[in-house]
C-alpha cells in the first residue's frame, strides 16, 4: 500500500457577491472519522449564509479525505431542500484494476467535484500516485441537479464506508455556490429570468421590474402627484421617468405611473 500523503487545500469563505449574482465558498465541520462498519454514515454540515430568496445557479464541491482503499467510499450531497446528489459511489466497482472485485484501491481523495471537469471521479483510479483520485473530476450525478434549488440554510455531505475494513478521515468538505435572487418567487433565478426574457429590466440594474416600484420617482414609497410632476419635468427627453426603457419620457411612461398609483 502506498505511504499516505495528505494534500490539504485551505478554502476560506470568500464572497464574490455583488448586484444580482453571488459566488462564495463555505466549508463544513463534523466528526472527522469515517466509521468502517459498512453501515454507518458520517455527516458533515455546511451552513450556507445567503439571503433566503437566493437560488443555486452553479455549484462545485471540494472534499479531502484520507482512506487506504477509496473504493469503499460513497459521498452524497444534500441541499437544504433535500435534493440529493451522489458525488461518488465506490469508484472502480466491481473491478478497478486492483486485485479482486473491490473497487479502486490505494490512498486518499483530494477532489474538486465539477460538472465541467474533463474526467469522472468514478473512472479515475491511479495506481502510482497519492491521492489516487485527485484534482477536478465530474461527480457521479451532475451538480446541475441543484440548479434552482434554495441555497440558504444547512447543506450536508454524507460519507459512508461500505466495507468493515480500512477506516478513513475527513479533513475538508466545502461547497462553492453561485447564487442569484428570485425576487418574484417564480423558481427561476432573476439573472436567468431577465436574460431569457421572462422579466423586464428597463433600468438595467439586474432586478426584474416587477420587483420594484419604479414609478415611485421620488422614492418616498408612494406613487402620487409628486411623481407625475417629476415625469412632466422630464417629458420628451431621457430621464429616470423613462420607465419602459425606450429612450424617451412620454405618454407610455405616464400610463405606467398612473397604473402604479398609490402605496408601493
Amino acid at each position: 500500500m502506498n505511504t499516505r500523503r495528505t494534500v490539504l487545500i485551505t478554502s476560506a469563505a470568500v464572497s464574490l457577491c455583488g448586484g444580482i449574482a453571488c459566488a462564495e465558498t463555505w466549508c463544513g465541520d463534523g466528526v472527522s472519522s469515517i466509521p468502517d462498519d459498512g453501515q454507518s454514515v458520517r455527516a458533515w454540515s455546511i451552513d450556507v449564509t445567503v439571503p433566503e430568496d437566493h437560488l443555486v445557479v452553479w455549484a462545485r464541491i471540494f472534499v479531502n479525505v484520507s482512506h487506504p482503499w477509496v473504493g469503499d467510499l460513497e459521498i452524497t450531497l444534500f441541499s437544504p431542500g433535500g435534493t440529493a446528489v451522489t458525488l461518488l459511489d465506490r469508484p472502480g466497482m466491481p473491478d478497478g484494476g486492483w486485485i479482486g472485485p473491490w473497487g479502486c484501491g490505494g490512498d486518499d481523495l483530494n477532489v474538486l467535484f465539477d460538472d465541467d471537469a474533463a474526467n469522472t471521479a468514478e473512472g479515475t483510479c491511479s495506481q502510482d500516485t497519492v491521492p489516487v483520485i485527485g484534482g477536478a473530476k465530474r461527480p457521479l450525478h451532475g451538480l446541475s441537479l441543484l440548479h434552482g434549488a434554495s441555497a440558504a440554510g444547512g447543506w450536508r455531505l454524507d460519507f459512508k464506508d461500505h466495507s468493515p475494513i480500512d477506516a478513513g478521515t475527513i479533513h475538508t468538505a466545502c461547497v462553492t455556490l453561485e447564487t442569484s435572487p428570485d425576487c418574484n418567487a417564480n423558481g427561476i433565478p432573476d439573472s436567468e429570468d431577465i436574460d431569457g426574457g421572462g422579466s423586464n429590466d428597463a433600468d438595467g440594474d439586474g432586478i426584474p421590474d416587477e420587483c420594484q416600484c419604479q414609478a415611485d420617482l421620488d422614492g418616498d414609497g408612494v406613487v402620487d402627484i409628486n411623481d407625475i410632476l417629476i415625469l412632466i419635468g422630464q417629458f420628451g427627453g431621457p430621464g429616470s421617468a423613462d420607465l419602459d426603457g425606450d429612450g424617451a419620457v412620454d405618454a407610455d411612461d405616464l400610463l405606467l405611473v398612473l397604473g402604479a398609483w398609490g402605496a408601493c
